[in-house]
């Protein structure tokens, strides 16, 4: 988010009135754009600044993180030539501003790497006080970007190159942030291309997790589509799974729940997990698991999954449901801020839907507000201190002041007995610390919490400053649907069932797993098409890259092999039945893998 807020406010991709010369630029790039973004370029306008500042963002840390040569981009010309100076104004403003994001962390420790002191970081010193390094290991290699594998070469240093890699392709998920699974399929010729040396690989294939017809599974799943069975798709001569587990027994291990549309669908699932918890086959509730790509809880999405659950009083957890703003605690605290800067909002011309979601947030508080004298004569201070102030007058105070003064009246004090409460209190604090904290182009000692009084009119925060904070602060958060924050030190509550992301999962394992909306299709994404448009501006692009059409049909394959690969007594697979059409590679849809499903066991059936 601080990032995306320092583009906005001072990459010349996001400045304020773009001229018209730019539309061809973002047609170029329109791959990058959002629904509306793309809906703007189509009626002929330029994008909005948010969405122009998103697509930045991308394209920035795609230039790092490919390693891309900025001088390629300029010999190239045309909109590549536009981006290369809008990527070198935008270094240069993070220069000047002493900030740095995570794509140039990378590359300015790569190039640390080639100083005098990364030589002796990575060699160690004559006088034996610094040793140097001896072996690298790096783990989850198949999420490796261009700029990451370049470290790793370098930390590989001089003979023998003790450089140890670990990684599946077939769990590669992260190509959306840059991750390329070809670095780990391309390993052994990378190593012979800047060695000259010819790898050892060690197969690790022993699945000590899964019942023995799991494994089973995801071998024929994995291996039943011709498009991963293309050189350049997997690791070359790849053995499948050995199942190692002492888990064993005659139940069906794979299973499949089906029905003719997705709220009867959602019933069945509810009902198998109350068979299962009634016939005590479950210990605790989060001993299953739905997992699916995205779990808002919209009728698309987890919203039918998760509504039957509730029916049957089966608690809920899903942290990643985009619903951080629709909680009461968070509501109340925006909306006092909001009644103390803006007693009688003119929302400086931010769309309707912002202004409905402010509004939603002033009633909340008004509810609360009444119940309880605390917080209602905090506000009533705060704004009878800025009506008292003079024109054009920088008060006191800052905008992370009242937040916190508001958090220390009821009924936020009475909240703190709610850790959930607490923890998202604390991250809308970090969200607005995050803003405060953005620098104001041309003005690097101020600080954007300031609060200044209106020129025009006393007794009123200045247009000026709620512009900004209505079009950044506020537009942001509700742009970027935010989730609730995670406890690091808890994945998920034992006596709750966790509805996750398969990207939550990785790594996690369950006893039973149940994965949801197995109809998708596969369609070329950002990700997938800035690949091929970034490739001929890199000094060793991968080797046979397939297009972006398989890539995209690829990385759909191994989302749900990372989905099947998490269950260790039983997988349950939730598939309508006009959906469930397996085929081959060239199938509408692959989740189910190119056999025929019918051997499924039937969950609801048998309990």
């Amino acid at each position: 988010m601080e990032q995306l807020l320092f583009i906005y406010a001072h990459s010349e991709l996001a400045r304020a009135k773009p001229p018209d010369s730019e539309l061809e630029f973002w047609k170029q790039f329109r791959f990058t754009l959002e629904g509306r973004g793309q809906w703007a370029l189509e009626q002929g306008m330029i994008p909005s600044r948010w969405v122009r500042a998103k697509s930045a963002q991308s394209l920035f840390n795609r230039i790092v993180e490919d390693v891309a040569r900025i001088e390629k981009m300029i010999v190239k010309g045309g909109s590549w030539k536009r981006l290369a100076a809008a990527y070198m104004q935008y270094e240069n403003s993070l220069d000047q501003n002493y900030r740095v994001d995570f794509a140039h962390m990378q590359s300015k420790f790569l190039d640390f790497l080639d100083s005098p002191l990364g030589q002796r970081f990575l060699n160690g010193a004559e006088d034996g006080f610094e040793p140097g390094l001896r072996y690298i290991l790096v783990d989850e290699y198949q999420d490796t970007n261009p700029v990451q594998e370049a470290i790793y070469f370098k930390l590989g240093g001089p003979p023998p190159h003790n450089l140890c890699v670990v990684g599946d392709d077939d769990q590669a998920l992260y190509r959306f942030r840059g991750g390329t699974v070809e670095s780990l399929i391309n390993f052994d010729r990378t190593c012979k291309r800047k060695w000259d040396l010819a790898i050892e690989p060690t197969p690790l294939v022993e699945n000590y997790r899964s019942h023995p017809k799991i494994v089973e599974w995801c071998n024929n799943y994995i291996e039943s589509f011709k498009l991963m069975r293309k050189p350049g798709a997997r690791v070359p001569g790849k053995p499948p799974l050995r199942a190692k587990s002492s888990i064993d027994g005659s139940w069906p291990a794979v299973g499949i729940i089906n029905a003719k549309n997705t709220r009867e669908l959602a019933k069945k699932f509810a009902d198998t997990i109350h068979a299962l918890t009634v016939k005590n086959v479950l210990n605790i509730p989060s001993d299953c698991v739905l997992l699916m790509r995205s779990t808002r809880e919209t009728r698309t999405w987890a919203g039918p999954y998760v509504e039957a659950l509730r029916a049957q009083d089966i608690p809920v957890y899903n942290p990643r449901s985009r619903k951080y703003l629709d909680q009461e605690e968070v509501q109340v605290a925006l909306g006092a801020l909001l009644e103390i800067l803006d007693p009688n909002p003119t929302y400086a011309t931010i769309p309707n839907y912002i202004q409905e979601e402010a509004d939603k947030w002033r009633e909340s508080y008004k509810q609360k507000a009444t119940k309880g004298k605390s917080l209602l004569e905090y506000v009533k201070s705060a704004r009878k201190a800025i009506d008292g102030a003079d024109k054009a007058a920088i008060l006191n105070t800052r905008l992370q002041d009242l937040l916190f003064h508001v958090l220390n009246q009821d009924p936020f004090t009475k909240w703190l007995d709610d850790p959930e409460r607490t923890v998202r209190l604390g991250q809308l604090t970090q969200l607005l610390e995050a803003f405060c904290s953005t620098p104001i182009p041309d003005h690097p000692g101020l600080s954007r919490g300031l609060l200044k009084t209106s020129k025009a009119e006393s007794g009123k925060i200045s247009w000026e400053w709620r512009t900004s904070f209505y079009h950044t602060f506020i537009s942001l958060i509700c742009d970027l649907g935010l989730n609730d924050p995670e406890d690091p030190d808890e994945i998920y509550p034992s006596e709750m069932m966790p509805v996750m992301t398969v990207h939550q999962a990785k790594g996690l394992e369950f006893p039973f797993v149940f994965v949801g909306k197995l109809d998708e299709t596969a369609e070329p994404e950002t990700s997938h098409i800035m690949e091929e448009r970034f490739r001929e501006f890199r000094d060793d692009p991968p080797p046979n890259l397939p297009s972006a059409a398989e890539r995209a049909k690829q990385d759909i394959v191994r989302f749900y092999f990372v989905a099947y690969s998490r269950a260790r007594y039983a997988l349950i697979l939730l598939a309508r039945d006009d959906r469930m059409s397996p085929g081959e590679s060239d199938g509408e849809y692959l989740s189910l893998g190119g056999r025929d499903v019918k051997w499924l066991g039937k969950y609801v059936k048998l309990l």
